[in-house]
């Protein structure tokens, strides 16, 4: 099911800039004001933020798409690109179904995504969920 919400220019070209120049950590999407388009809302560079400090950035009660360049040790070091759409069960319920709705056409043009994560509450987006999902 598709919203017929477009995605903006600049997604997987800063969705590129993530993977092949490995100079920022993780990068928020949100659906724009009029409900048209995904964009790129913002970008947090990997040397100024752990992966504690982009789960802290994620709005409470708004949803989201964020993707993670994730960092972790199994059997030695280790990253994983992995896409979060996360629409808390407190989010107004419209914006949930847009989210939903919307989240495929967003997933798939990110080509390169190893680890996909749905997350309503807070235990979802944990360490520990990211870990035990990353290490299948």
């Amino acid at each position: 099911m598709s919203s017929g919400v477009k995605i903006a220019n600049n997604c997987v070209s800063t969705f590129e800039d993530l993977k092949l120049k490995k100079k920022m950590i993780a990068i928020f999407y949100k659906i724009g004001d009029t409900s048209s388009e995904i964009e790129v809302e913002k970008t947090l560079e990997g040397d100024k933020y752990t992966f504690e400090k982009v789960i802290a950035e994620i709005p409470k009660n708004e949803c989201r798409y964020v993707v993670i360049d994730y960092a972790y040790d199994h059997e030695g070091p280790k990253n994983k690109i992995c896409f979060v759409a996360w629409c808390p069960d407190t989010a107004p319920i419209k914006k949930k179904m847009l989210y939903t709705s919307s989240k495929d056409s967003l997933r798939k043009a990110l080509t390169g995504v190893a680890v996909e994560i749905q997350g309503t509450d807070e235990s979802e987006i944990s360490n520990a969920s990211f870990l035990e999902k990353c290490k299948k």
